[in-house]
């Protein structure tokens, strides 16, 4: 490319990579014949020279990614859009166990494959973030600091927004509340169940709770046991649009009408809530917000900055025709 462009290999460089010296005709004389050569950068020898260039996610099949199937993509849309900026590449892997994440977390970290680790559906007591910062490895922990270990901590305000969850119930006359949720182990669903009780305890209402691997199956069978107990709930928040919708079917099959005999509301929205029948309440949730301030953390987290610590608001309830007044 130097001899077609009638310049010096270290001008060649220099014009590829952006770097000051080179006029703005010579830049793009070279960018032409490049590009009339059809070449691109080797990835492997940047790699040698300026690191991984990549951030490195690791999801557990089951009850974390399910409770969000349809829209996860948005989290990772957003984050991807950010770091890309610095030409980061996100790279996600699916593995079995949290267990199985730190295995993969140490095995990347050892072959400095990845600049920065991205942990999501965090448990209470969560191996992986504990492995992370054992390692002192670049990590972006999603949820709040308390279980971050003092590693970049990225979360929603479930609990602001599962309290007004609970005070637009009790504004519907609803004290007997069951909450369908993705395992307990999960800090988020802690986090939830822990608002709606506040407010049900408050009031003497009743908080039910029915764990689940926050599959539509599950979810179902879940709803049927409520729906027939001595004495069911009138009204069932379920941690999903999916979970949500498969539940609409199991109260028709047991002859209940919704709202009327039994409300629902799902924790996150989709065009399945809305074109549902009724069509469904939600809290939908940020992920796209949540997706841009963990590029955002990473990329400071690369900067060197200490301390980040991250609350995504969520927004309002989005009401529609499955909730309404308790009528019995």
């Amino acid at each position: 490319m130097a001899r077609a462009a009638g310049v010096s290999i270290a001008v060649v460089s220099y014009a590829l990579n952006g770097r000051p010296g080179v006029s703005a005709a010579t830049r793009e004389r070279v960018l032409r014949v490049a590009d009339e050569f059809g070449w691109r950068p080797s990835a492997a020898a940047r790699s040698m020279r300026t690191g991984p260039r990549a951030v490195g996610l690791v999801l557990s099949r089951g009850a974390g990614a399910a409770a969000h199937a349809t829209s996860f993509l948005d989290f990772v849309t957003a984050t991807q859009d950010v770091v890309a900026q610095r030409g980061l590449a996100l790279v996600l892997q699916i593995v079995d166990s949290a267990e199985a994440a730190v295995t993969t977390y140490r095995e990347w970290w050892a072959e400095r494959r990845f600049d920065v680790m991205v942990v999501t559906d965090v448990l209470t007591q969560d191996p992986r973030v504990e492995a992370l910062r054992r390692m002192r490895a670049p990590a972006v922990v999603l949820g709040p600091p308390s279980v971050a270990q003092g590693l970049a901590s990225v979360s929603l305000d479930e609990d602001e927004a599962y309290t007004r969850v609970a005070n637009y119930l009790l504004e519907l006359g609803h004290h007997d509340v069951a909450a369908v949720t993705a395992p307990a182990t999960l800090h988020r669903t802690r986090l939830r169940l822990d608002a709606l009780g506040r407010a049900m305890d408050a009031v003497g209402g009743r908080l039910v709770h029915e764990p689940t691997n926050a599959t539509p199956e599950e979810a179902a069978a879940a709803t049927r046991r409520l729906l027939t107990a001595p004495v069911p709930p009138s009204v069932i928040v379920y941690d999903s649009d999916q979970m949500a919708v498969a539940a609409l079917d199991v109260a028709r099959r047991t002859g209940l009408e919704v709202p009327w005999d039994l409300s629902i509301l799902a924790g996150s929205d989709s065009a399945l809530c809305r074109l549902a029948t009724p069509s469904i309440t939600t809290l939908p949730l940020p992920l796209g917000d949540l997706g841009t301030a963990a590029g955002e953390a990473v990329l400071a987290v690369l900067d060197g900055t200490a301390d980040i610590e991250r609350t995504v608001p969520i927004g309002g309830i989005a009401v529609r025709g499955s909730t309404g007044p308790r009528s019995r």
